[in-house]
């Protein structure tokens, strides 16, 4: 049914499937459901010294409003077109371009080169520069992020560290990669602080800084009684590189597969491009207006992808109704985003791949209030809706279009 609930471990869990419950939670009831489950994660806190970053903080701490509102103010200036960040996105896209150009004689797999990309876009996010994967603080981030994806997956390694936290103390080897794990965190972070303050030196006078770490500084400054830099690295740690990074390159991957089995798709999108950008120039955010068509493949990729099909757990604070049933205060909500993007009695033949269901009959895209945009979730809703969306989708589309242009 829409609405189901199991016990594991005296842990309530309720899953959501339909549409009408999954908005009534998340929008309708948006205030009441913006928790996250207490239950502590023994791998998640020991990366992050214990402090609750944006992704696992409770929405009444003033501490999660500060650094949302950090996040988003500085996530929303990539949103405006500003030259530099464009300029730099370009780079990056060229780049990749290049490199898959250099291997298109042979069979690679581009996982690599699609995640080397992806990263520096988060490093340019955070520090406002681009690195050279030869460099010292890539790799370390490459490492850190990798091998926290595996210790901190749901069903990934030291699951039984989250139920026997004591396993630690008798040779547990995920505890082990852990410690390690944290020296690579620690490292990092020093790289970071050192890389930000050579930004400092280089940055012009009247020039704007846009860099992340710089809007996080300058928190700890006004906020020094609430805020830490143990806060701040969580914050950057978990949020910043885990969340950003994996999501988007995994989409990317995924794109290519489905694309190459999908021709017509790519002719129409070449098309598009041809008719919009040309040959002459590379693409850019200006042109997003007026291509209709790329713009619905990537609401069609993130439809049919959907990367991550149970979304990030939602806790009720108090006693909810939801479609009739209710939710227990305390319980672990998850949203199952996977069937409400195939579901078969709202979707037409929801396991093709089709970018024209979010097109009207004049090829432009569907308004967001149209019931193909309303039924895509894939960056959750309400007041918890995911920060990176816009960046998120930018991406997608500097990368999907620019693929295009070239192939």
């Amino acid at each position: 049914g829409p609405v189901f609930s199991v016990k594991m471990l005296h842990k309530q869990f309720v899953v959501l499937s339909s549409f009408d419950a999954i908005y009534e939670a998340l929008v309708k009831k948006g205030k009441s459901f913006s928790g996250r489950p207490n239950k502590n994660c023994f791998r998640v806190d020991e990366v992050t010294d214990h402090f609750r970053n944006i992704l696992r903080s409770q929405a009444t701490d003033p501490l999660w409003k500060k650094l949302r509102m950090i996040a988003h103010k500085k996530i929303k200036m990539y949103d405006t077109g500003m030259e530099r960040i464009e300029r730099i996105s370009k780079d990056m896209i060229e780049n990749l371009l290049k490199e898959f150009q250099s291997k298109s004689q042979r069979s690679f797999n581009p996982k690599i080169c699609i995640y080397n990309t992806v990263m520096n876009t988060i490093l340019c996010l955070l520090l406002g520069r681009t690195f050279s994967t030869n460099e010292e603080i890539f790799k370390k981030m490459v490492q850190f992020e990798q091998g926290g994806a595996t210790v901190m997956a749901h069903a990934g390694r030291g699951v039984e560290l989250d139920l026997c936290p004591w396993l630690r103390f008798f040779g547990n080897k995920t505890y082990e990669f852990i410690c390690h794990l944290l020296e690579v965190r620690n490292q990092l972070w020093e790289l970071i602080k050192v890389e930000a303050s050579l930004g400092d030196q280089m940055l012009k006078e009247d020039e704007e800084d846009v860099r992340l770490v710089s809007a996080l500084r300058d928190a700890l400054k006004e906020n020094g009684s609430e805020l830490s830099e143990k806060h701040l690295r969580a914050h950057v740690m978990v949020d910043i590189s885990f969340a950003g990074t994996a999501t988007t390159s995994n989409t990317l991957h995924m794109y290519l597969n489905i694309i190459s089995k999908h021709p017509r798709v790519q002719e129409k999108l070449q098309a598009e491009v041809d008719r919009v950008v040309g040959l002459q120039r590379m693409v850019s955010l200006s042109d997003k207006g007026e291509m209709p068509y790329t713009q619905a493949t990537i609401l069609e990729l993130l439809r049919f992808t959907s990367v991550v099909p149970m979304g990030v757990p939602h806790m009720p604070y108090e006693d909810t109704v939801i479609q009739g049933k209710t939710v227990p205060a305390g319980s672990a909500v998850l949203m199952n985003m996977y069937h409400l993007h195939h579901d078969e009695d709202f979707w037409d033949d929801p396991f093709d791949f089709l970018p024209e269901r979010f097109l009207d009959a004049d090829g432009e895209l569907v308004s967001a209030s149209h019931p193909n945009r309303r039924h895509l979730m894939p960056f959750g809703a309400g007041p918890r809706v995911c920060l990176g969306e816009v960046l998120a989708k930018t991406r997608l589309f500097f990368v999907i279009a620019s693929l295009a242009q070239m192939f």
